[in-house]
């Protein structure tokens, strides 16, 4: 079996054709709706929690229909999206017109002028990706979040859940991603994970629920709370933050420039000193 690391395919093509359909899908797959359900939970419980005090700009990487930008778009103070599909950013604009919506590459254009925002979200995007593009996508972000911000994001096919080692039983070959390459990827970045939100316990999928649906979601909100720290969940949500080597290395980056502007400026004053 390959692994991750072993595809060869460019993530960036994978939705360009996608668009209502793929937004429909949250609302008509049960497992999906389910999930959606559990994530903007964790939502509420992540805006209540870091941002009780002010509201942040809201950057949603690989935004794709908007679903995530709809759902903050009244709590946040600003809303941005970005995705490489026009198909699927036709599906936002329909939705959250008053939302900033670009079509661009992020990790190969910068529209934004380094101009940084205080939530980044990035949803559905890192597991299914390449790992050049995961690296990649994971520091043109960095690159945008505020020194205090929070960067969001889920690995949704964790290698390491239920449902995964069955299917791997089974003999299907699906992308996922492993807490080590979770844990890698961020600190590679130079993030620290702050706070993580377990979901999806059960050995469920799109195409077998477990039934009554009242009963999968009484069970998975349950395991959700006992289980905070679990590794096995298929749907991992993930908070992060700058971490403080990477702010002190930025800050004394800073005081260098500076320093040697001073100098600079000083030598260049001293003919006329008197």
């Amino acid at each position: 079996m390959k692994s991750s690391s072993d595809r060869t395919f460019d993530y960036r093509d994978s939705h360009k054709k996608k668009g209502a359909h793929y937004h429909q899908g949250f609302a008509e797959i049960p497992y999906r709706t389910l999930m959606w359900e559990m994530e903007q939970r964790v939502f509420d419980r992540i805006l209540e929690d870091f941002y009780s005090a002010s509201a942040p700009d809201h950057l949603d990487f690989a935004c794709g229909s908007g679903r995530i930008l709809g759902y903050l778009s009244d709590r946040v103070a600003s809303s941005t999206g970005v995705d490489v599909a026009a198909s699927m950013l036709a599906v936002a604009r329909a939705n959250i017109p008053d939302a900033t919506l670009v079509e661009c590459d992020l990790t190969r254009d910068d529209p934004f002028e380094g101009r940084a925002f205080g939530l980044i979200t990035a949803f559905r995007f890192f597991p299914n990706a390449q790992p050049a593009l995961r690296r990649d996508a994971m520091a043109a972000l960095v690159r945008h979040l505020a020194p205090d911000g929070l960067l969001v994001f889920n690995n949704h096919v964790n290698a390491a859940s239920l449902v995964k080692r069955i299917t791997r039983l089974c003999g299907r070959k699906r992308p996922s991603m492993t807490v080590g390459e979770v844990r890698r990827l961020v600190d590679g970045a130079g993030l620290e994970i702050v706070k993580a939100y377990p979901l999806g316990f059960l050995p469920m999928t799109e195409k077998w629920m477990l039934r009554p649906l009242r009963l999968a979601k009484a069970i998975e909100t349950t395991a959700s709370r006992l289980l905070p720290g679990s590794n096995i969940a298929l749907n991992n949500i993930y908070v992060c933050r700058k971490a403080v080597s990477a702010l002190v290395s930025t800050s004394e980056s800073w005081i260098g420039a500076l320093s040697t502007a001073g100098i600079g400026l000083t030598a260049s004053l001293v003919p006329f000193l008197p």
